[in-house]
């Protein structure tokens, strides 16, 4: 009963498509409707193609959940891997502490820094050892993304993009030999940097309307569309494009392909491209183009004619773990910023704070020495919670994108989690900026002169002389598209967690059960057999949900206690939402995908799903001697109890996150060395201490 899988059975695709549509039509669904809802459920199908196994998410809603799939393991890469690592992070590192990084005037980073990290193998560290790469596992990269998204954030993005999307994990899981020969050699190197263009002006969330095209014709395709807009795409770069192709009698809406396209050095009669001026990633080359009567080589086909959407959302499904981690990261980043004291940091960051009060902040930064009614601002009630909650939440994030990328490396495709991956962390990432936005207060808004100054000199090419004396940071404010743009990125949350989520978690039901009362009603008939069916998994499953222990513990390292209590309780919580998708599906019929409040986000199954996931993995990730983690893992598991209810939260986890906060802003404590001991911090915008300076 409770080793129910979702496998769907092999049936004629024809076949397939007919019963989709079918039953579309008849839960009154327009032609362009169906076209865009079987074009994104086709693609999803042939996704799963490129993997093993069954997602463990879904597993955990409807039968027997084994733990050890949740559990994002552990950093081990090779001495190589670790070496090219460590040597990019340290120079790096010294750049930016030179001032050398970043070219302010072309708004990129300095060409000798590309240069040294290609040197260094930064670029290849992806790509197997057989085509001049390191061979990292996606695994071993979470750490890595961590320190770049800390040196600055555009260069996780810069390294996700080239290796996750495209066109690294593109040319491998699905390029020829020969095409692995000639191009990631030359993208190891850093030769060619990588970009992958899916959207379009009209087409982002919805890839049916790919206006893109290109036509077979005498051995070569020609291309024709815009592209925009696409980050890291540069002149003499490589770019995936994912297009409508014609001239393979290809059915519509399964007519798309995946081309690998070398960008042209300048302008061409055939191709142009504009950068976009954006208020994030401004230091990445993000742009649009366009390609007219562009001609590319038939053997830059990537895998078979038909198939460019469904290994697109491969891809993607790989590259959400680095979102995850990446805005993880920059939680940290932002309460490192108003917890730690950069004046304390530039003569001893080891050294203690003296007269803090029992039970007051001590970090030494503005949640200590900012006073609000005689006390800290830190020691207000509502403050801990904001920075408890941030802490927890990003803890709970980044574990859950490492373990995003394990999934991945094991050949195993858990589009669910991948989506909670991405939207669970970015949301916690969002309202931390706002919570630590309220908490600097009306200094927020204040231009961040370094930056403004910078770039204004090398508009002007003008000495230093302009600037004033002391000089205005500003990273919170300043930053608010950065933290902002991760809920947008790789599909915007809503997408994500309304239409793409819950296709996910219900499409073996559809195919197994749902499709054949579908046609059997739709052809006259009553469907009795097909819903005996149906009724006799959706009782098993709610008679499952009631049982007491729940999830295979096998393989568990350091199961003590209180881990073995948090895992099943998450277990637990999971079998009771498969149950709940069953009731929504009986309760609408065919109708039942539209109720995107019910299946999606804001208090839907979706979103209790993302806090029962989370709370699950990260419990997986306690050692027995780590208690300050575990009152993280227990407000974790006290935060998803309450979401199952319905509420957002209570008196008891308000209370469990302050306490985490209150830990967070002692420097004396674990979560503070470990999270953001060593960070380094900008200035405090106006610091009232050095008033003098700017008046």
């Amino acid at each position: 009963m409770s080793n129910t899988t979702l496998t769907p059975p092999s049936r004629d695709r024809r076949t397939d498509d007919e019963a989709v549509a079918l039953i579309l039509q008849q839960a009154g669904k327009s032609a362009e409707e169906i076209a865009a809802l079987t074009t994104l459920d086709d693609a999803d199908q042939s996704a799963e193609t490129q993997f093993s196994g069954e997602a463990p998410t879904i597993a955990s809603l409807f039968g027997t959940g084994r733990a050890r799939e949740f559990d994002a393991g552990r950093f081990s890469p090779s001495p190589k891997v670790a070496k090219v690592m460590g040597d990019s992070v340290d120079f790096l590192l010294q750049r930016k502490k030179a001032g050398t990084l970043l070219n302010n005037k072309c708004m990129l980073f300095e060409k000798n820094v590309i240069r040294g990290l290609a040197e260094r193998g930064f670029f290849g560290l992806a790509i197997p050892e057989q085509y001049g790469g390191s061979g990292a596992r996606l695994g071993d990269l979470g750490p890595l993304l961590r320190a770049l998204t800390f040196v600055h954030p555009d260069l996780a993005v810069m390294f996700e993009v080239h290796n996750f999307l495209g066109p690294v994990t593109p040319i491998l899981d699905f390029g020829t030999e020969e095409q692995k020969q000639y191009y990631l050699p030359k993208m190891a190197a850093g030769e060619l940097l990588g970009s992958f263009a899916l959207t379009e002006p009209g087409v982002g969330a919805d890839p049916s309307k790919l206006s893109m095209t290109a036509r077979l014709e005498d051995g070569q395709y020609i291309v024709n569309g815009v592209k925009w807009p696409i980050t890291n795409v540069i002149y003499g770069g490589i770019c995936v494009l994912i297009v409508k192709l014609v001239g393979h009698d290809l059915k519509p809406g399964r007519d798309s392909g995946m081309l690998i396209y070398e960008v042209p050095r300048t302008d061409t009669d055939t191709f142009r491209m504009k950068r976009n001026d954006l208020t994030a990633f401004d230091y990445l080359w993000n742009a649009r183009f366009r390609l007219t009567d562009c001609p590319v080589p038939q053997s830059n086909l990537l895998g078979p004619p038909g198939k460019g959407l469904a290994q697109a959302f491969s891809s993607l499904a790989k590259g959400r773990g680095g979102i995850g981690v990446n805005s993880a990261a920059k939680t940290f980043k932002l309460l490192a910023q108003i917890i730690l004291d950069p004046e304390l940091q530039r003569d001893d960051p080891q050294s203690p704070v003296l007269n803090a009060a029992a039970g007051e902040p001590n970090g030494g930064g503005w949640t200590s020495f900012r006073s609000t009614f005689g006390k800290p601002i830190g020691s207000a009630p509502r403050i801990q919670t904001w920075i408890g909650r941030a802490t927890a939440q990003g803890l709970a994030g980044r574990t859950l994108g490492d373990l995003c990328f394990r999934l991945a490396a094991n050949g195993v495709r858990d589009e669910t989690q991948g989506m909670i991956a991405k939207v669970y962390a970015t949301k916690a990432l969002l309202q931390t900026a706002i919570n630590c936005y309220q908490i600097q207060g009306g200094r927020s808004v204040h231009t961040d002169e370094r930056r403004k100054y910078a770039r204004l000199e090398a508009r002007i090419g003008s000495s230093t002389a302009i600037r004033p004396a002391h000089l205005i940071e500003n990273y919170i404010g300043e930053n608010m598209h950065e933290f902002t743009i991760a809920t947008v990125y790789e599909g915007p949350n809503p997408v994500l967690a309304d239409v793409g989520a819950p296709n996910a978690m219900t499409r073996a039901i559809r195919s197994k059960y749902l499709q054949p009362i579908g046609v059997a009603q739709a052809s006259g008939g009553w469907g009795l057999t097909e819903m005996a069916k149906f009724g006799w998994f959706t009782a098993k499953t709610v008679i499952g949900s009631l049982l007491p222990s729940h999830g295979d513990l096998s393989g568990i390292s350091d199961l003590f206690p209180a881990k073995r209590r948090l895992v099943r309780r998450a277990f637990k919580r999971n079998r009771v939402l498969g149950r709940d998708i069953l009731t929504i599906i009986a309760r609408y019929q065919t109708s039942f995908m539209d109720q995107s409040f019910l299946l999606g986000d804001e208090g839907g199954v979706f979103d209790k799903l993302c806090h029962s996931l989370a709370s699950l993995c990260f419990a997986l990730s306690l050692k027995p001697d780590q208690h300050e983690y575990r009152l993280v893992a227990e407000a974790l598991d006290l935060e998803a109890t309450i979401r199952m209810t319905g509420r957002e939260t209570s008196p008891k986890l308000q209370a469990a996150w302050a306490q985490i906060g209150r830990r967070m802003m002692d420097r004396n404590s674990q979560l503070h060395r470990d999270l953001i001991g060593d960070m380094e911090v900008s200035d405090i915008p106006l610091d009232p201490r050095f008033i003098d300076r700017f008046i």
